[in-house]
């Protein structure tokens, strides 16, 4: 008869307290009234699914999945949840307004598709379960299939492909801020991106051993605690920075108000003249066509400060220099798009002669001017032109 005592250890205790912090930073966030609460919420189911993944191991490693057996597997499938809300958390904080698309539940498919087969698992009677786990929980070196193999392979590449795409939108983020388009906490964004690059060494350490093991590498409980004790670092490490920094949870990274420009010395009859200057020196010379333009190159060309020239766009247009410098690059790709002897040119190539610096970015700009992406633009035009 196995022994069925738990048996803690300093790695199990880590993490059971590691996992105990995440539920209660878990709680503090989704109860944290100021800055983005719709990201400080989407942390938060973060941190708690990081916290049920390290609760279930720890009961695997002291045996009291022995006495709770159902619970076994439940998070099974949260890994491939982990990079997705990574991903949104990141998009929440650096996009302005931004708003969860129905199309958006297509991310949790993997999630659902595995949790469904895990389905006739967790149906099966509680001693049939336990039976299967003494297989595992006594084995110092358990057998893994093939089967099992690609599908933790899978659940890995998973979360490497959103660590990208997170650590894209921030790169995106930080080409809006050092044109000046956007006032941001520095802080604030290197710290994201210090988060992005801490799960990614996770991912990575994680990928390293689930190979070693599959080349025959023997089980170490000791390597495996290392990969969840990286999982529990991150757990800790946000706490730490809700004590050290605040200010990154209450809104740091949110796109600050346009300035009243109280004390302005710019009349609004000065104003005015500017702003019919600017926009003939933009109809004129298509400045926004290098992709290096920046406000200031901008206020020097119009022989104007940054801080006035921002006014004007911020009052007169309603817009920040970022918006305004893309909408006439997506006006002046319509009118490419549009013209048939230029139906030869690809988007991409359009996108560069406009001034966009990659098609990614000229995708979302375009959308979010005429409410289709550059295909779809073209594909109507050409659908007119044969009716």
């Amino acid at each position: 008869m196995h022994a069925m005592q738990p048996s803690f250890n300093t790695s199990a205790v880590f993490l059971l307290v590691a996992a105990a912090q995440g539920v209660f930073l878990a709680l503090v966030l989704c109860t944290h009234r100021r800055g983005n609460r719709r990201a400080n919420r989407v942390l938060a189911l973060l941190i708690f699914l990081f916290s049920l993944r390290l609760l279930e191991t720890v009961g695997y490693w002291t045996k009291y999945l022995l006495v709770i057996p159902h619970v076994w597997l439940t998070t099974a499938a949260l890994q491939f949840l982990f990079g997705v809300l990574l991903y949104f958390y990141a998009k929440i904080l650096t996009a302005r307004n931004f708003k969860f698309q129905p199309r958006a539940v297509w991310h949790l498919l993997p999630f659902v598709l595995q949790t469904a087969w895990l389905t006739r698992f967790y149906i099966l009677p509680r001693a049939t379960k336990l039976a299967i786990l003494e297989k595992y929980i006594f084995v110092d070196n358990p057998s893994s299939t093939w089967f099992y193999f690609l599908l933790a392979l899978a659940q890995i590449l998973h979360m490497l492909i959103y660590t990208g795409l997170t650590l894209r939108v921030l790169s995106e983020h930080s080409a809006k801020f050092k044109n000046g388009a956007i006032s941001l906490e520095r802080i604030s964004w290197r710290w994201l991106r210090q988060l992005a690059f801490g799960f990614g060494s996770f991912v990575l350490l994680l990928l390293a051993y689930v190979i070693a093991l599959q080349l025959g590498f023997p089980y170490s409980r000791t390597i495996d605690a290392m990969v969840l004790l990286c999982l529990g670092g991150l757990i800790y490490a946000i706490g730490y920075m809700t004590l050290r920094r605040p200010e990154i949870f209450s809104g740091a990274l949110v796109v600050k108000a346009a300035p009243k420009y109280e004390k302005s010395a710019l009349t609004p009859s000065r104003a005015e003249a500017y702003l019919a200057k600017l926009q003939h020196v933009m109809a004129a010379e298509k400045l926004y066509t290098n992709s290096e333009l920046k406000l200031a190159d901008l206020a020097e060309r119009l022989e104007l400060s940054p801080h006035h020239l921002s006014q004007i766009i911020n009052e007169k247009l309603g817009q920040n220099f970022f918006d305004f410098i893309n909408q006439h690059r997506v006006a002046e790709a319509q009118q490419w798009l549009d013209d048939p002897a230029k139906q030869h040119y690809t988007i991409l190539s359009i996108a560069l002669d406009v001034g966009f610096n990659n098609k990614a970015s000229f995708n979302t700009a375009f959308k979010k001017h005429t409410g289709m992406t550059p295909s779809q633009f073209r594909e109507t035009r050409v659908k007119a032109d044969k009716v």
